[in-house]
């Protein structure tokens, strides 16, 4: 994003959620990409900003240009005149002989051979090209370290001040860690939503309590793809995704997902097969990263993974959704909210309008519909700028701004008139039509209309 015009273009190629991460920049370069997001974001639907926190990630210092490494090479890691610097101190006492080590995504591979103090003796068992701030993983080892850094807590405070939409905490093992960013997020905009990153293998452990506690999912393959064995990972990508649906989550698909186009102007079939995949065990957006900050063809990667992701969209199977409502609905397990919003799915299968309408204080009426991931598609209309840009992140959902209705007549005449104007219905149109009453009250969806679209919405 090192351009309005491209950021532009990205928007045109279909890009929903703009990843501002942490681990790399400045906060004056971070406001600028945000001024354009926000400039150039359309009024129906939306482009998100999410902030990426850096967590505690271990990385490695600054090199001098690109390390070569080769397999058998020895090299040395520690203090700032070596050849790997290192000054974590926890990384560096955990290291013994025969420790391994992983840097980056994992292409090099690392084997300690002795040490002398803080000066350590590896030998490169793979190798590849090392680049300064790659990450460090010692394998087999997990670290007591705060989940929320100190840069995070600097970092937070200015996402918020910019307007962020999301912000994302690395590295979460528990909902606790959810809890500390919602309690310090919070003191600054109680608006923004969390997105909990599941890459530890902790994480897994808990991960119901980490989905209640988070607003939205992220599916962090890369460094999953590190703390266990990669045999392991797409299971535990499916769990993650279906804890997700069963909650109506929103849940982010990400890394390596088009990873051959930081390099070349289309994908392998394989790396299609992963994306199609990954919507049709049920996650709501994918993610690209390299391909789009650093890779040679950013426009055709977001514009390939958006025709994919057009393509595969209908193809998704809502029955063990269904069917697993039906069951916690049979056993009293469902909320009044969620039985509406399964209702007006129902209803949409069975009469086929043109298009689903909810209003919304929150976003959470039209995040339930989309957990049932109904073939119609949903329009939601907010008197929240920041939920109608929430809803970029949402299966199926198209949201615009609305001024805050006061009567159920206004609830009905408001959204026909923004969708109408934005040309996303006609008149004659048949919608269903999902609201609370009395309006303005979060979490009070208790209303369901049929109605058509008529002349008395225009103007």
């Amino acid at each position: 994003m090192d351009s309005r015009e491209k950021v532009a273009a990205l928007i045109r190629a279909g890009m929903n959620v703009a990843r501002i991460n942490c681990s790399h920049g400045d906060w004056e370069t971070r406001r600028k990409w945000i001024g354009w997001v926000r400039e150039l974001s359309p009024a129906v639907g939306g482009v998100a900003v999410l902030v990426d926190l850096q967590g505690p990630k271990f990385r490695i210092g600054a090199i001098e240009g690109i390390l070569d490494v080769k397999p058998g090479y020895e090299l040395v890691l520690g203090p700032s005149d070596a050849d790997i610097p290192l000054s974590q101190p926890e990384v560096l006492a955990s290291l013994t002989t025969n420790s391994r080590l992983l840097l980056g995504d994992g292409n090099v591979s690392l084997r300690v051979l002795d040490r002398q103090g803080d000066r350590i003796r590896a030998r490169a068992i793979t190798g590849g090209l090392v680049t300064s701030r790659q990450g460090v993983t010692v394998v087999g080892k997990t670290f007591d370290v705060p989940a929320i850094s100190a840069k995070d807590r600097t970092d937070l405070v200015e996402a918020c001040r910019a307007g962020a939409d999301f912000i994302a905490l690395s590295y979460v093992k528990t909902g606790a860690d959810i809890a500390e960013l919602r309690q310090l997020v919070d003191e600054h905009d109680p608006s923004v939503h969390l997105v909990a990153k599941v890459e530890m293998r902790q994480a897994l452990k808990r991960l119901d309590d980490i989905v209640a506690q988070a607003d939205a999912v992220m599916v962090a393959r890369g460094d999953l793809g590190l703390q266990m064995d990669l045999e392991e990972v797409p299971m535990a990508q499916k769990e993650i995704i279906r804890v997700c649906q069963r909650r109506g989550k929103p849940v982010i698909t990400a890394t390596q997902m088009l990873e051959s186009m930081i390099a070349a102007p289309r994908p392998t079939r394989a790396e299609a097969s992963d994306v199609a995949n990954a919507i049709l065990d049920g996650t709501d957006a994918v993610m690209l990263s390299g391909e789009t900050a650093a890779g040679a063809f950013p426009i055709e990667a977001c514009a390939a993974m958006a025709r994919i992701c057009a393509r595969t969209d209908h193809e998704v199977d809502s029955g063990p959704l269904l069917r697993e409502y039906s069951s916690r609905a049979r056993k009293g397990q469902t909320s009044p909210t969620e039985a509406v919003a399964h209702a007006v799915a129902e209803i949409a299968r069975t009469q086929r309008p043109k298009a689903i309408v909810t209003t919304t204080s929150s976003g959470q009426t039209p995040r339930l519909v989309s957990k049932f991931r109904p073939a119609t598609p949903i329009l939601c209309a907010s008197w929240r700028p920041k939920t109608r840009l929430q809803m970029a992140l949402v299966l199926g959902v198209e949201a615009v701004d609305v001024a805050l209705p006061t009567t159920t007549d206004e609830i009905v005449d408001h959204a026909m008139r923004a969708f109408l104007a934005a040309k996303r219905l006609k008149i004659g149109d048949s919608v269903v039509l999902s609201a609370g009453v009395p309006a303005g009250e979060p979490g009070n969806t208790n209303l369901i209309l049929i109605r058509p679209v008529t002349a008395s919405h225009e103007g």
